[in-house]
């Protein structure tokens, strides 16, 4: 039976995770990461995005295609984005709940991204539950290098397992962008970690996932098929369950 991506999740062991999702450079996969951000905004979360990989319009574009208007979501006060991309390269916006850094170096980035969170979110903060993205790990790893990257996430996994223990963290990896040290380390420390596959063959491409690991006692890792339809939003990422 096809279901929905989302439902591989548990929704009450969701709140407080570390989710990591591990990608090829050929897989659809990393639509996962934002159907999820949607799917928090429209069940009660406070998106936060961390942008290291891309211009802020091509966020946008990419999270338009599983449905989420982010500009909407940025002036509703539904989300909001930290723009290390922007911030590095100087491409800045003017848009409501689009933040900046004046610089990004791995010694002050963590404590300058919690000013923020204790200032300008701070409201937010203290009505819902944050989820978390960060858009993307490589991404994080290229601009600040994959043991400084590797430090500042336990360093924010430490901390916000105490200021905010009910948010969830969503890790989007492109897999062939860094080591297999660096892929290691996040899975070991995330409660879910999915694993995307993609092969290309004569009759197109097809993609697998695995649930590899789940934070709850009688989980067993599990195989699925991929495939992105025509579907719209929540409803566009589909598998189905191939083992065990």
């Amino acid at each position: 039976m096809e279901m929905n991506v989302i439902d591989i999740f548990r929704k009450e062991d969701f709140s407080g995770s570390t989710v990591s999702i591990i990608y090829d450079a050929y897989s659809s996969a990393w639509q996962i990461s934002l159907l999820l951000l949607r799917y928090g905004l429209e069940n009660g979360y406070f998106g936060i995005v961390s942008n290291y990989t891309i211009p802020l319009n091509a966020f946008m574009r990419k999270a338009g295609t599983v449905g989420l208007n982010v500009i909407e979501a940025l002036k509703n006060g539904e989300m909001a984005i930290i723009d290390l991309f922007g911030s590095r390269y100087l491409s800045r916006e003017d848009i409501p709940n689009v933040f900046y850094l004046d610089k990004v170096e791995p010694e002050t980035l963590n404590p300058k991204i919690e000013r923020i969170y204790t200032t300008n979110l701070k409201e937010y903060l203290s009505e819902k539950p944050a989820l978390r993205l960060i858009y993307t790990l490589d991404g994080a790893s290229l601009m600040l290098g994959e043991d400084n990257t590797l430090k500042l996430l336990n360093q924010t996994l430490a901390s916000r397992s105490i200021e905010l223990p009910n948010s969830t963290l969503i890790l989007a990896i492109n897999q062939d962008v860094v080591s297999r040290r660096f892929v290691a380390w996040v899975a070991s420390i995330s409660d879910y970690v999915i694993l995307a596959r993609s092969r290309l063959d004569e009759d197109g491409p097809r993609e697998f996932l695995y649930l590899i690991t789940a934070p709850y006692e009688e989980f067993e890792p599990t195989a699925y098929s991929f495939r992105v339809t025509k579907d719209k939003g929540i409803e566009k990422l589909k598998v189905r369950k191939i083992s065990p």
